[in-house]
C-alpha cells in the first residue's frame, strides 16, 4: 500500500503553487501596466500631433464631436459648442447676441435743433444719474438737444461741456424717474491687436446697428475734420459710418473700451479704417467736464512737426526722434523762455515748415520720441505749469528750464503739422 506524503509536504507544495500563481499574476499586471503606459504615451503623442496641427477642434472631431466654434476667455476657460443641427447659433454668434442685448439699451441717439429729422450721432450712458458721453462734433456746440433711448422714448438734454481737443462732450438727461443703464468700462491698457471688438451706433440713421471687427492697431494719431490731431486712438476694421460717432466700441464681454470718433475715407463712407478714443481718455476727460464744465490742459505755444526719416535725412539732423520746432509764437511763453524755431523754409506736404530749429527730445526728463509722447505728457498737464524742455540744438543737448505752458485750445492744436 502506497504511503501518503506527510501533511507538511502537502502544505509546502500548495504554498509554492500559491506563491507561483501570485508572482505570475503580479508579472501579468506589471506587463499590462507597462503596455498601458506605452499605449498611453503613444496615444498622447498622437493627441499632441493632432492638437498641434488642428487645435482642440480637430482633437474633438477625432472623437466624433464636430465643433463649430471655440471661445477662449481671459481666464483661460475654453467653451466648446457642438456642431449639431439642433444648435441655432455658434458660440461666437451667441457672444455677439449677448453683447448687443446687454449694451444696446445703454446707447442713445442724439438730435440737435438744427437736425431734428435725423440723429447727428450717438451717445453712451455713463452714469445712472443721466450723464451721457459723446463727440464734440455730434452736439455742434450745444443749443437745444434731445435724446432718443433704445425703447423709443425721447427726452430733452442739456450740454454739460465739451473738449474739442479730444472730440469728447458730455450731455445730461435730467429725468430722475428714468432707469438708466450705464456701460461697464475696461481699461484700454489691456487691449491687444487682433482682439475682437463690437460697435453699436446708428450709421446713416439705421438705429442701433451692430458691427463686428477686430482691433487693427493701437496708439494711432489722426487729424480730425477740424484740423486737430487726435492721438492714442484705437484703430478698428469694424464697419463704422457717419452716424456711428459717439457710440461705444466694446470688447467681447460688453465692456466699453473706446468711444467711436472718426473714419478715414476718401468717399465719406467706411473703407475699413475707423478710430475710437480709448476709454481711459474718455473717463478722464468726461470727469473733468462734469466737474468743471471744460478741460484745462497745457501745451507749448510752438508750431511743431514730428521727426521722420525724410526730415532727418534732408535736414542732416543729429537725432532721429523727437519734435522739431518749426516756429515759436513771437513774444509768447516758449519764445521768451528761449526755445528756437527754424529759419529755412521748405515745403512739407501741404504745409510749409522751417528747418534749423530746436528738436524737443524730453519734457521734465520724460523722453519725447514723437507726437504720442508729446500728447501724453500734455494730457497730464495744466495751463500755467512750468516744464523743463530738453532740446537738441545743432548737435548740442540743452535744457531750457521752467518753460510756462499755455492753455490747449482748438486753434493752437492746429499748429501741429502733419
Amino acid at each position: 500500500m502506497r504511503e501518503k506524503p506527510p501533511l507538511s509536504k502537502i502544505i509546502a507544495a500548495v504554498s509554492a503553487v500559491i506563491v507561483f500563481l501570485f508572482v505570475f499574476i503580479l508579472l501579468i499586471i506589471w506587463t499590462l501596466r507597462i503596455y498601458e503606459d506605452r499605449r498611453r504615451e503613444d496615444l498622447q503623442g498622437e493627441i499632441d500631433k493632432v492638437t498641434a496641427e488642428g487645435g482642440e477642434a480637430a482633437l474633438l472631431a477625432l472623437g466624433g464631436y464636430e465643433i463649430d466654434n471655440i471661445f477662449y476667455s481671459d481666464d483661460g476657460l475654453i467653451l466648446f459648442e457642438e456642431g449639431d443641427k439642433d444648435w441655432l447659433y455658434s458660440a461666437d454668434e451667441l457672444q455677439n447676441i449677448s453683447v448687443y442685448r446687454q449694451c444696446a439699451p445703454s446707447v442713445v441717439e442724439i438730435y440737435t435743433e438744427n437736425n431734428l429729422s435725423g440723429a447727428t450721432g450717438c451717445g453712451v450712458i455713463i452714469s445712472s444719474d443721466g450723464y451721457i458721453v459723446t463727440n464734440t462734433h455730434v452736439v455742434n456746440a450745444g443749443g437745444s438737444l434731445s435724446v432718443k433711448f433704445h425703447d423709443g422714448s425721447v427726452d430733452d438734454a442739456f450740454l454739460v461741456g465739451t473738449d474739442p481737443v479730444t472730440d469728447i462732450a458730455v450731455i445730461r438727461v435730467d429725468d430722475s424717474t428714468r432707469m438708466l443703464m450705464p456701460l461697464a468700462f475696461r481699461s484700454a491698457d489691456e487691449l491687444v491687436v487682433g482682439q475682437k471688438v463690437i460697435a453699436i451706433g446708428s450709421p446713416y440713421g439705421y438705429s442701433w446697428s451692430q458691427s463686428v471687427g477686430t482691433i487693427s492697431a493701437l496708439e494711432r494719431t489722426v487729424t480730425s475734420s477740424q484740423g486737430v490731431s487726435l492721438s492714442m486712438l484705437i484703430q478698428t476694421d469694424a464697419q463704422i459710418n457717419p452716424g456711428n460717432s459717439g457710440g461705444p466700441l466694446l470688447d467681447g464681454k460688453g465692456n466699453m473700451i473706446g468711444l467711436i470718433t472718426a473714419i478715414y475715407s476718401t468717399s465719406g463712407s467706411a473703407q475699413g479704417v475707423s478710430f475710437a478714443i480709448p476709454v481711459n481718455t474718455v473717463i478722464e476727460v468726461a470727469s473733468e467736464i462734469i466737474r468743471l464744465g471744460h478741460v484745462d490742459r497745457g501745451t507749448l505755444d510752438i508750431l511743431c512737426v514730428e521727426l521722420n526719416p525724410m526730415i532727418v535725412d534732408y535736414a542732416s539732423l543729429p537725432v532721429s526722434e523727437g519734435i522739431l520746432i518749426s516756429q515759436v509764437i513771437p513774444a509768447g511763453e516758449a519764445d521768451s523762455a528761449g526755445l528756437r524755431g527754424g529759419s529755412r523754409a521748405v515745403q512739407y506736404g501741404n504745409s510749409m515748415i522751417y528747418l534749423g530749429g530746436d528738436v524737443i527730445t524730453a519734457l521734465d526728463d520724460t523722453p519725447v520720441r514723437g507726437y504720442s509722447d508729446y500728447y501724453a505728457f500734455m494730457a497730464a498737464s495744466d495751463s500755467g505749469d512750468k516744464v523743463d524742455v530738453t532740446v537738441n540744438r545743432n548737435g548740442d543737448e540743452i535744457v531750457i528750464k521752467n518753460v510756462p505752458l499755455v492753455e490747449q485750445t482748438l486753434e493752437n492744436m492746429r499748429w501741429v503739422i502733419r
